[in-house]
């Protein structure tokens, strides 16, 4: 921990006095100090912990200080589209490039999740940092992008459980019934819950309680998430939403008790964590597989985005924005091919193609993204 953060200290200040997003910083320092360089940082081990709560953090703080509730239930048409074609067009085309190549169904549907899915915690750190995430583009991004990630996740359950010899219809009942049941409890607490537990905080008077309460309301909410198999990080989301709608939460200000532990530990963890889970070897493997996966995966989620968002009425510098933010994939893209790898779907040889995808998107988004804000603005 020492090391990495000393890392993302030294060299967050130097792309940033470069003119690059500090973000790219830290994620460089996780792939010099992972398994696959210098072998210091284990992403599978304790560190993956620290990860996951740095993970929720960002995303609470997001949902917290950053996205209106309302703003984000209006905007459900435009969002839908976004995560329809940006998802939808990378995930066809991934089918097409597997079966060309001649993978089964089974292992192009991993390849088509993989290319389909966004990492909200990338795209998400570089708006917070520009101050652009409660901008119209920066809500439809964020929707699309976990809408994406829900979409993904559900998809690989259900392969998964197709791969199972003797695969009941009540195994894909239960995949969407976790699923429902953890999004009505969101409805649950929302309407009829947070409201009472901010009274009952108020009555308290050890220091801290607010902050206490709520960071208690967040781990749960995380444990729900993945307990319904979906990402800790959709549950930090949804809390900080939750929480923000809360008027007596919103005066009082808990951010300020936050900030400075999650963004000074935790949230450089995690995306320390994110760099040392890719291998930068792939990036020299000249595979036609590689290569075409990686030039249609970027491509394809571009385009896919960027037309969603013109048709839902952005200009085209809005687009751009919103099909460059939808570019990154990272963690539930790794969890996928990881699980697909053990279970036999793919080989070594896609595993590879995947990763290499993985690590030029998430290298490239951050300055490509503070690229196409900074056009807009001129």
């Amino acid at each position: 921990m020492g090391i990495a953060l000393a890392g993302a200290l030294v060299l967050g200040e130097l792309v940033e006095r470069a003119g690059e997003p500090i973000i790219l910083g830290e994620i460089l320092v996780g792939v010099i100090l992972g398994v696959h360089v210098l072998g210091i940082v284990d992403p599978s081990g304790t560190f993956a912990v620290l990860a996951a709560i740095g993970s929720m953090l960002l995303l609470f703080d997001a949902g917290y200080e950053e996205i209106d509730l309302g703003d984000l239930e209006r905007g459900g048409v435009p969002v839908a589209i976004i995560a329809l074609f940006g998802a939808g067009l990378p995930a066809i085309i991934g089918v097409a490039i597997g079966l060309a190549f001649g993978y089964s169904l089974a292992a192009s549907g991993i390849l088509a999740i993989t290319m389909g899915v966004t990492s909200i915690g990338i795209t998400a750190r570089v708006f917070l940092d520009l101050d652009r995430l409660d901008t119209r583009y920066g809500l439809h991004v964020i929707g699309a992008a976990v809408t994406a990630e829900i979409g993904g996740l559900i998809a690989f359950s259900l392969l998964l459980t197709t791969q199972q010899a003797g695969a009941s219809a009540g195994q894909y009942v239960r995949i969407f019934g976790l699923i429902a049941v953890f999004f009505l409890g969101i409805i649950v607490v929302q309407r009829f819950l947070i409201e009472r537990v901010s009274r009952v905080l108020a009555r308290f008077q050890q220091p801290g309680a607010d902050l206490l309460g709520i960071m208690g309301v967040l781990f749960l909410f995380g444990y729900a998430a993945d307990a319904a198999g979906l990402d800790v990080i959709v549950g930090g989301l949804i809390t900080g939403l939750i929480v923000g709608s809360e008027r007596r939460f919103r005066d009082v200000e808990i951010r300020g008790g936050i900030v400075g532990i999650a963004y000074g530990v935790f949230i450089p963890l995690f995306f320390v964590n994110v760099g040392a889970q890719m291998d930068p070897s792939v990036l020299f493997q000249f595979d036609l597989l590689v290569i075409a996966v990686v030039t249609a995966g970027v491509f394809a989620k571009i385009s896919g985005s960027y037309l969603s968002a013109w048709i839902v009425g952005h200009p085209s510098d809005e687009a751009l924005i919103v099909g460059v933010g939808m570019l990154p994939r990272a963690g539930v893209e790794l969890v996928v091919v990881t699980g697909a790898l053990a279970e036999g779907i793919i080989d070594q040889r896609l595993f590879s193609a995947v990763l290499a995808l993985v690590l030029v998107s998430v290298l490239s988004t951050p300055p490509l993204l503070k690229r196409a804000i900074n056009r807009m603005d001129r």
